[in-house]
Formats: structure tokens, C-alpha cells, sequence
């Protein structure tokens, strides 16, 4: 298996932003783990967090998505996106 890990950057706010901040990653992730490392963001729009849940793990099957050092709200909205989109074994919120 395969593991990355990419910084959020210190804002995010819209779907849009999501798929630009997403756009370079294979098409194919089922092979992947990603660990988004949140330790820089700031401010976070349910929006966006919806967004990067559903292009990794519905969109591009991504094995795992781990949500590092999230702040309790991103991290809120997270669950609540891959529980909603029954993608949620395959997520993990991680202080």
C-alpha cells in the first residue's frame, strides 16, 4: 500500500478548492493511504471537507483516508461526510 501525506492548506472554503487542492492525485487510489495533516488550518467550510471526502474516498476509492491533528470541527465535519456517504470504515480522524 501505498501512503502520502499532504499539508491542508491554513484555509479552506469551497468545493472548487477542494478539487483544485485535489486535482493532481492519481484517478485511482485504492491502493493508497492518505494522511491529511491539518495542523496548520485554520478555518475550514463544511463545503470543502464534504468535497475531499467524496473525491478520495468515493470518487478516486482511496483504501484509507487519515485526518491528522484536525481541529474539532473539520474533524466533525469529516465523520459526518464519510458516515453520510457510507465511506466511513475507511476513514480515521487522529489527533
Amino acid at each position: 500500500m501505498i501512503t502520502e501525506t499532504i499539508e491542508t492548506p491554513r484555509r479552506v472554503g469551497s468545493r472548487e478548492q477542494a478539487r483544485s487542492f485535489l486535482a493532481t492525485l492519481p484517478i485511482d487510489l485504492c491502493h493508497s493511504e492518505f494522511h491529511l495533516d491539518c495542523a496548520q488550518l485554520e478555518a475550514s467550510a463544511p463545503s470543502f471537507i464534504n468535497e475531499m471526502v467524496k473525491i478520495l474516498l468515493v470518487e478516486r476509492s482511496a483504501a484509507q483516508v487519515r485526518l491528522l491533528r484536525a481541529p474539532p470541527r473539520t474533524r466533525e465535519y469529516a465523520e459526518r461526510s464519510a458516515r453520510n456517504r457510507g465511506v466511513d470504515a475507511r476513514f480515521f480522524a487522529v489527533d
